[in-house]
C-alpha cells in the first residue's frame, strides 16, 4: 500500500511540475489547435496494434487453450490494469492471471509474458539506436561536440534501462511459476520462430504508435522531424515501464520534454501531446476491454470434486 501511494505521489509531482514548466496558457492554446478526427484515428491505431499485439502473445503462449479472444480479452484487462497499477509492467501479471480460468498453463502465461515485455523493450532500444543515428547531435547539443559519441550515447543509455527492465521482470517472475533463467533460456529455443514474428510485428506496431503521436504533435503545431520522436518516445516508453510511478503517468510525459527540448521542441506542445496520447491509452483500455468480451470461450468450468462412496 505504501509503494502504491509512493507512486501516486512520484506520478502527480511530475505531472504538477510539467504543468508549471508548459503553463496552463500554453496548455490551453496548444489543445486548441487539435483536431478531434486525428485524435479518434489515433485511437483507432492504437486499437489496431494492440489486437496485433494481442496475436502476437498468443504466438508466445503457444497453449492450445489460448484462443484469439481470449488473448484479446487477457490484453486488454492489461491495458486497463496499466491505468492504475505501478509501472507499466503490472498490466503484465494481470494479463497472464485472467488466462489461467481458461485452462491456460502457469508456466505458458509467465514465460509469454516475460518475453514478450522483453521482445518489447529490446525492439524499442533497435527503434531509440535507429533514430539516435539519423537524428544526430541535437542543436541544443552541437557546442559540447560530442560528435558520433552521440547515437552511442543514447544506444548506452537504452541498454542499460532494457537491462534494468529485464531485471525487474524477471525478478517478479522468478519462482511465481518456477522460471529460472535456465528454463527460460530452453524456452526461447522453442519458441525462435514465434519470436522472430513477435520481432517484427513489434517494430510494426512501435513504429506505427511513434509515427501517430509524431502526427498528433504536428497537428498541435510541433514539427521537430521523424528522427528525434524514435529516439524520445520509445526511450519514454521505457522509462515508463520501471516501478516508479502509477502506470507510467507522469514520467512518460517528463522523459518526453526532456529528450525533445535538445531537439527545440517547446515544453507546452510536448506535454500537450502526452496528454493526448494518455487519453488514448485511458480511452483504449476501456474500450478494448468491453470490444474484447464479445470474443472468446467463456472460462472452462472447475472439474467436478470426486464423489465419495460410503
Amino acid at each position: 500500500m505504501l509503494r502504491w501511494v509512493i507512486r501516486t505521489v512520484v506520478s502527480v509531482s511530475v505531472v504538477a511540475v510539467l504543468v508549471t514548466v508548459a503553463s496552463t496558457d500554453g496548455l490551453r492554446q496548444a489543445f486548441g489547435e487539435v483536431r478531434g478526427s486525428v485524435w479518434i484515428a489515433s485511437l483507432a491505431v492504437f486499437l489496431a496494434g494492440h489486437a496485433l499485439n494481442a496475436a502476437k502473445y498468443r504466438w508466445l503462449l503457444r497453449d492450445p487453450h489460448a484462443t484469439l479472444g481470449v488473448c484479446l480479452r487477457a490484453h486488454f484487462a492489461g491495458l486497463v490494469a496499466n491505468l492504475g497499477l505501478p509501472g507499466v509492467a503490472g498490466g503484465d501479471v494481470v494479463r497472464a492471471t485472467y488466462l489461467l480460468p481458461h485452462g491456460v498453463a502457469a508456466r505458458a502465461a509467465t514465460v509469454a509474458s516475460v518475453l514478450d515485455r522483453l521482445v518489447d523493450t529490446a525492439t524499442l532500444g533497435l527503434l531509440i539506436g535507429a533514430g539516435a543515428l539519423v537524428a544526430g547531435v541535437p542543436p541544443a547539443l552541437s557546442s559540447a561536440n560530442i560528435g558520433v559519441r552521440w547515437p552511442l550515447i543514447a544506444a548506452a543509455a537504452g541498454a542499460v534501462v532494457i537491462g534494468g527492465v529485464a531485471f525487474v521482470v524477471l525478478k517478479r517472475r522468478k519462482g511465481g511459476a518456477g522460471l529460472s533463467l535456465a528454463a527460460l533460456v530452453d524456452d526461447v529455443r522453442g519458441r525462435a520462430g514465434a519470436l522472430a514474428a513477435a520481432v517484427a510485428v513489434t517494430a510494426v506496431v512501435q513504429s506505427a504508435f511513434v509515427m501517430t503521436n509524431v502526427w498528433m504533435a504536428a497537428d498541435l503545431g510541433l514539427d521537430i522531424g521523424l528522427a528525434p520522436w524514435f529516439v524520445a518516445w520509445p526511450l519514454s516508453k521505457i522509462i515508463a515501464i520501471l516501478p516508479i510511478s502509477l502506470g507510467g503517468i507522469g514520467v512518460r510525459e517528463a522523459a518526453l520534454v526532456s529528450l525533445l527540448a535538445p531537439f527545440g521542441a517547446p515544453s507546452a506542445l510536448v506535454f500537450a501531446s502526452g496528454l493526448l496520447w494518455q487519453g488514448v491509452l485511458m480511452a483504449s483500455g476501456l474500450l478494448g476491454l468491453a470490444v474484447g468480451s464479445l470474443f472468446g470461450a467463456a472460462p472452462l468450468p472447475a472439474p467436478p470434486s470426486p464423489v465419495q462412496r460410503s
